[in-house]
């Protein structure tokens, strides 16, 4: 069973929700019959911050095998880009976190045989994301503190490593999964400086397709919004509407002092990382100006620290969708630092593996990767505390 509650409301009146799903009763009912606080993770969809909803592209592998452990499993929505920016989606994470880590706080599902009101322990709450999703997780490992998330779940997650020419520079081939070249004038609605006005802000766009009929197949997207990702990156120029900074360009002054202005390639082996001397000047630069404010805020890669929660890594090493060089380096940063991590990669998979109809096959056996990283969220989440029920993966 599952239930839909609002964490928040904007000044317009726009409503945020989330799914919450209650483990099987086996999972949650200790020896005597009664309830215990229950361990939660807290999932954030993918979609590059611009489209998807809290009910779409919800990985089974990871639902079913944290439910069956005994967590309740929260799905979130979050404003979308644009008109949104990466600070709204920061203030729609900390809302949520205050939202399910108040004093008492508790779900009662709907009536029926599993009917059960079942409340949350604020320090067993795990958070991780897909894709865009993973860029919320990283915002709540940053600014959610008091309690801080027990581990965190990064699956293939955005903005690991920002001084990369995924981010940044202009492409000379569309992306895989943008089907074509795209051009700005055929997106003006959600194009800066907005001609008509800024789109409406939303918190859930669902996907829709073109069907059997379009000429580049049924899965072309009928949606605008689920090209926006790609559409800024071909055009180097996502960072601008993640911070909002549209004039001057934040991405055109990162690229010029990185030297990332050269046109690539979407493809995995042309994806190039600014060299080191030069990350670390514009770092020093940025000091003090208000463009230093996007890292201190935003980007994880500036901001870790002794106090970040354990972080597991699962990226395929052929993803075109988002290069593993992301996870790489924030496994690395991690490590430096001694938190707790792990890096699961996925020899020669792309974007969005884990959904394929043979995942469970290929990565869902005992002691496979899918075990492996829920296997490491709850040996700081739930599994590993004594007071929870100790529980087989499904």
């Amino acid at each position: 069973p599952h239930t839909t509650l609002t964490y928040k409301t904007i000044s317009d009146g726009l409503d945020i929700h989330i799914d919450v799903w209650a483990p099987p009763k086996s999972a949650y009912q200790d020896g005597h019959g009664t309830l215990t606080p229950r361990p939660a993770f807290v999932y954030f969809h993918g979609g590059g911050l611009a489209v998807g909803a809290r009910e779409v592209w919800i990985p089974e592998w990871l639902f079913n095998r944290l439910t069956s452990r005994g967590y309740l499993f929260i799905s979130a929505d979050y404003r979308l880009v644009p008109p949104s920016t990466g600070y709204d989606i920061l203030e729609d994470v900390k809302a949520l976190w205050a939202y399910i880590t108040a004093r008492g706080f508790s779900i009662t599902f709907p009536p029926g045989d599993e009917s059960v009101t079942l409340e949350v322990d604020p320090n067993a709450i795990a958070v991780g994301g897909s894709s865009a999703g993973g860029f919320l997780t990283y915002l709540a490992a940053m600014h959610c503190r008091s309690p801080r998330p027990a581990a965190i779940a990064e699956i293939y997650g955005l903005c690991g490593q920002i001084f990369s020419s995924y981010y940044l520079s202009p492409k000379i081939q569309p992306f895989k999964f943008s089907f074509k070249s795209l051009n700005l004038d055929d997106f003006k609605d959600f194009v800066y400086p907005f001609p008509m006005g800024p789109p409406p802000a939303v918190a859930r766009s669902l996907p829709e397709y073109a069907g059997e009929d379009h000429p580049l197949g049924p899965e072309y997207p009928a949606n605008p919004r689920m090209q926006l990702i790609w559409l800024y990156g071909q055009h180097g120029v996502a960072l601008d509407y993640i911070t909002g900074q549209h004039e001057p360009s934040f991405s055109e002054l990162l690229r010029d002092r990185l030297g990332l202005g050269e046109k690539r390639r979407t493809v995995v082996e042309d994806v190039v990382l600014a060299d080191i001397q030069k990350q670390r000047e514009v770092v020093e630069e940025l000091a003090g100006k208000p463009e230093e404010r996007h890292l201190k805020m935003l980007f994880a890669q500036f901001n870790v620290d002794k106090s970040w929660p354990p972080a597991v890594f699962l990226h395929g090493t052929g993803d075109t969708g988002l290069p593993i060089q992301d996870s790489e380096h924030m496994f690395g940063l991690l490590k430096e630092h001694g938190i707790p991590t792990e890096l699961y990669s996925i020899e020669r998979e792309e974007h969005a593996f884990d959904y394929g109809s043979d995942a469970e096959e290929k990565w869902g056996q005992v002691g496979g990767e899918f075990d492996k990283v829920v296997e490491f969220v709850d040996r700081y989440t739930g599994r590993g505390r004594d007071k929870y029920t100790t529980l087989s993966s499904c």
